[in-house]
């Protein structure tokens, strides 16, 4: 009962505090540019990361800078592979609009899941029964969504009392919660196997929220989310049938090519050739029943059946996919690319996705004859997919 009361006073005045303060964080500028970063490398791990605070890139302009950027960054000199991240946060986001966020997210693709959530509901003093309500919802959600391989990092509640411009008395009420809502989800960690808990702290000294910052932070989290990932079935290269009903929807959210981004990509596929030195290079979207080239360099832009399309192979894999010579490979020497005009004999290409996750269609690199393909090469055409990628979502309209 006194914890009520003393509650029912506090909540306001930390409210007040986080409107009115010139020291309050909601001040600071956050990163509001494309919510996916990458680290460079093949083979890559798929982290989600969904929450408030750092993980929003306070202070900084760029997830790049914040602890998303760093995160993958520190992950790919960890694990030796890429690391591609997708971001899902809000400044005022909790583990209930946390739920709701993700709700339509194919959390099947990937490799870990990392929370940074509860601070909202430490400084609103969210009753702890509520908080484990909510908490365990989006873990189950997430459990649902996902294999059995994939591994959620909940990252602990940071301390307020650190931070100087933080009134002490406000803080001493809110940090006994946060102990309380910490707890909570430790306990219901102990039964689910594949998540982890992960001590969040700001250090022994206040660090106001930036680069080195979330620098110094990634680097904690790194190695316990680099553990989720090192079991061996998840680094095969793993062929999987497409969901076809999401790819369909995220392909009727392109709208058609303006003149510029038609430029463009046709651009691209012209960088494409000429650095790999091949005699085709196209831009490819995979249809129900076709494949149609939006740009090709080399050859004219045609449609081919999808059974006979060698980019449907790419797009059931998150990674590259190779034939280093068509005609030695049975399960394809008979399409008609093969065997008739153009002849292709060498077939590399990398999944091209929408901004929800969908893969779509691939950029793809073709030769009339053999070639070797090398992890460097595997390296490039990731760059340039990425690339084609940032091109494309220029014409896609969100999701209702």
């Amino acid at each position: 009962m006194a914890d009520k009361f003393v509650h029912l006073l506090v909540r306001p005045l930390v409210a007040w505090w986080l409107m009115a303060s010139a020291h309050s964080w909601r001040r600071a500028v956050v990163a509001a540019d494309s919510p996916h970063v990458h680290a460079p490398g093949t083979d890559p791990d798929r982290i989600l990361i969904t929450g408030d605070g750092a993980s929003t890139g306070r202070g900084v302009l760029t997830h790049d800078l914040g602890l998303p950027g760093y995160l993958a960054r520190n992950l790919t000199l960890l694990t030796g592979r890429a690391t591609d991240v997708d971001i899902v946060v809000t400044a005022e986001m909790t583990a209930a609009t946390s739920l709701l966020a993700i709700a339509d997210l194919n959390l099947s693709r990937f490799d870990a899941i990392l929370l940074s959530l509860g601070a909202n509901e430490a400084l609103n003093l969210t009753p702890v029964a509520r908080w484990r309500r909510d908490i365990t919802r989006l873990l189950d959600r997430i459990k649902d969504g996902t294999g059995e391989e994939t591994g959620t990092v909940v990252l602990s509640i940071p301390f307020f009392a650190i931070n100087p411009h933080f009134p002490r008395i406000l803080a001493r009420v809110v940090d006994r919660h946060v102990q309380q809502l910490n707890a909570a989800t430790q306990d219901l960690l102990t039964s689910r196997p594949h998540a982890r808990f992960v001590l969040f702290t700001h250090g022994d000294t206040y660090e106001p929220d930036g680069a080195h910052a979330y620098e110094r932070w990634a680097k904690n989290i790194a190695p316990k989310v680099a553990e989720l990932l090192d079991a061996p079935s998840m680094h095969g290269t793993r062929t999987e049938v497409p969901d076809e009903i999401g790819r369909q929807h995220a392909l009727t959210r392109l709208t058609p090519l303006t003149r510029d981004t038609d430029h463009a990509i046709t651009a691209l596929t012209e960088t494409a050739k000429r650095v790999f030195g091949t005699s085709i290079a196209a831009v490819t979207l995979i249809d129900t029943d076709t494949q149609r080239m939006p740009a090709a360099t080399g050859m004219e832009p045609v449609t081919l059946p999808r059974e006979e399309s060698l980019c449907d192979m790419t797009i059931r894999r998150a990674t590259h996919f190779v034939i280093e010579d068509t005609t030695l490979d049975s399960r394809y020497a008979h399409y008609s690319v093969v065997t008739e005009s153009p002849g292709v004999r060498f077939y590399a290409g990398y999944p091209i996705e929408s901004p929800d996750g969908y893969r779509i269609g691939a950029l793809c690199i073709m030769d009339t004859k053999p070639r070797h393909f090398t992890p460097d090469d595997t390296q490039l055409l990731r760059q340039l997919a990425q690339q084609a990628q940032t091109i494309l979502w220029k014409s896609h309209t969100p999701s209702q």
